[in-house]
């Protein structure tokens, strides 16, 4: 994208010490991919690149990209994704790149139907996919597997709770629960109306579950889901005692869903005991343990239980949003411009406001997140962040919406009389979210993206109303721990197929940066010698360091903060030096930039 965007090109250039250290997630790590063809496109990229200092080798110019709304499967993996992986690794960027950034102008949904097809689905694995989803997915989806589409996919979410997940099971268990989950649907139309006894046809299938079931706790007992389920099933039966030991089981797995759990009809028959009033009490006041955040690294390869791993199983993802979707029902492009101007102004401002959790009584939308509220409440005043969980539908009249988790079909922002601070990401658990075509009948992300959020997300179709295809409220626990907006958003979602990100991947408003000061070359500076330079950075350590020569990583990070420039190595004329340090659990990074003249001894 040289004479689109100009800047430096990228150069071979440099020595440096091998240490396995990441040196943070900054705009040296972010592919920005632009629709040449797209007017509004050419634009959010260049403000983008310039807003975050992206290096000009790092903007990749995709010609013929697939026209409309959506893209199929195999159009997406050979002229989007395919065409992106090899720029990076042609460009030497394959060391440092973490995540890919989609500017306006491509298509928001994938349609996977025919990796899909003669395959047996549950009713709730639907399609299309969403761009960013299936970027961030990209080794199952370059390979046609379509584990891509479990709820499972995503072995750098940061699962909630103690209990065992089902990611590390084996595929002849992963095919007995889809299995099961079918026969779990056609049992709820069996059993009709709940006022009448159950059918003997209903019976029949109820027995068979508990079977399956049974079966798949003995291999299992930890995995709360199933133990859950089995609760439901024997409930329904009238096996009471047996149920709330299930119940109680899940309970001490995991299973903190209170709101769920009170409202379910299959649980009718236990919900006058005391035991069971005494689980509900336990669920809603004891916290959900929250995993520890993990800062992002596409060199990190995960096992199926989330532990970072180096067995050849282990999967890499690529963090990915969409820098703006502009037209139609969704956002001008001055809308997008000014969303990206004011999240690049938040980074490390620790915003003085307040994440709210909306309690709506549309319980389909905020209840399967309600249960995790007051946890995530609590952990981030922990952390010196407000948050208050509230009735309603949207704050009302607040002046500080730092970040919100609501749940509602439609809404106006507008007449809420809440203003949104820079930085913040607010999503509602919707089905329409993120069709960004419109149509849906529901409030597209859009909407909090014109309102002055960083960042949004919503489904690309009908998801059915499950947590594991949306981002759960410790998100913004992860965002005020230090991370980056992308590395919140994918360490709180377990199925991102469908989700589009719609977002500043790089926003960070509660990462502070050090401050990097340089020995050893100055600004302006013509060098002809080699020379040893030293970087230091301000805060607490240890620090990895790493260096950029004309946006290019030049060998991996360092703990030292010391380099050897060899300007034998570089081309006579002007080049870009990038000292980038990171620090902390979240690698927040500070950087340094100084331009050097290479000159040749006489």
């Amino acid at each position: 994208m040289k004479g689109l965007l100009g800047g430096l090109a990228c150069l071979a250039a440099m020595l440096a010490r091998p240490v396995p250290a990441t040196a943070g997630l900054g705009p040296e790590n972010v592919v920005v991919v632009v629709n040449p063809a797209s007017a509004d496109s050419v634009a959010v990229a260049r403000e983008y690149v310039r807003l975050r200092g992206i290096p000009a080798c790092n903007v990749i110019e995709l010609r013929d990209v697939p026209a409309g709304h959506t893209v199929t499967v195999q159009a997406f993996r050979e002229q989007v994704l395919r065409p992106i992986l090899k720029q990076i690794a042609e460009r030497g960027l394959a060391s440092q790149i973490e995540a890919i950034a989609y500017s306006a102008g491509f298509p928001y949904a994938v349609d996977t139907s025919a990796d899909m097809a003669g395959k047996p689905f549950p009713r709730y694995i639907t399609q299309p996919a969403s761009i960013t989803g299936l970027t961030y997915l990209y080794e199952p989806v370059l390979a046609a597997d379509i584990d891509y589409l479990s709820l499972q996919s995503n072995r750098y979410f940061r699962r909630p709770g103690r209990g065992e997940t089902d990611a590390a099971w084996s595929a002849g268990d992963k095919q007995r629960q889809r299995e099961t989950s079918e026969l779990l649907t056609r049992v709820q139309a069996a059993l009709g109306d709940r006022s009448k006894a159950p059918s003997a046809e209903a019976l029949a299938m109820l027995r068979e579950a508990e079977t399956v079931l049974r079966s798949l706790r003995q291999g299992h007992p930890g995995h709360p889901e199933t133990l859950y389920d089995l609760a439901c099933v024997l409930s329904v039966q009238g096996k009471q005692d047996e149920a709330m030991a299930a119940l109680h089981a899940a309970h001490t797995s995991g299973w903190r869903n209170a709101t769920l759990t009170e409202a379910d009809s299959d649980l009718t028959a236990l919900k006058q005991r005391d035991d069971f009033k005494q689980l509900m009490t336990a669920m809603r006041t004891e916290p959900v343990a929250i995993r520890e955040a993990l800062a992002f690294s596409h060199a990190d390869r995960f096992a199926a239980g989330g532990a970072v791993t180096e067995a050849p199983d282990g999967r890499a993802y690529y963090l990915s949003a969409m820098l703006a979707y502009t037209g139609g029902p969704t956002n001008t492009l001055d809308e997008s411009l000014a969303s990206l101007r004011r999240s690049a102004a938040a980074d490390g401002t620790r915003p003085a406001g307040t994440v709210y959790f909306m309690e709506s009584t549309d319980w389909a939308r905020t209840g399967p997140r309600q249960w995790a509220f007051g946890s995530a409440a609590s952990a981030l005043r922990k952390l010196g962040v407000n948050a208050e969980v509230i009735k309603g539908v949207l704050p009302e009249g607040k002046a500080d919406v730092a970040g919100a988790v609501i749940g509602i079909a439609t809404f106006d922002w507008k007449a809420s009389g809440s203003t949104i601070l820079p930085g913040a990401f607010l999503d509602h658990l919707t089905s329409c979210g993120g069709i960004m075509a419109g149509g849906g009948g529901q409030t597209l992300l859009s909407e909090f993206i014109r309102s002055g959020a960083a960042g949004s997300c919503g489904t690309v179709t009908e998801p059915y109303n499950l947590q594991a295809k949306f981002p759960n409220p410790f998100l913004h626990v992860y965002y005020a721990q230090g991370c980056t907006l992308a590395e919140a958003f994918y360490q709180s979602i377990g199925g991102p197929y469908q989700q589009l990100l719609v977002a500043d991947p790089l926003c960070r408003p509660w990462g502070v940066a050090p401050r990097v000061s340089v020995t050893g070359v100055k600004d302006g500076q013509a060098i002809a010698m080699r020379r040893s330079v030293t970087v230091k950075a301000s805060g607490m350590g240890p620090f990895g360091y790493r260096l950029f020569i004309d946006g290019v990583a030049r060998g991996p990070a360092n703990l030292t903060g010391r380099f050897i420039l060899d300007p034998k190595v570089l081309s006579p004329g002007a080049h870009e030096l990038r000292f980038v340090a990171a620090a902390g659990p979240a690698e927040v990074t500070g950087r340094k930039a100084l331009m050097i003249r290479v000159t040749r001894p006489r």
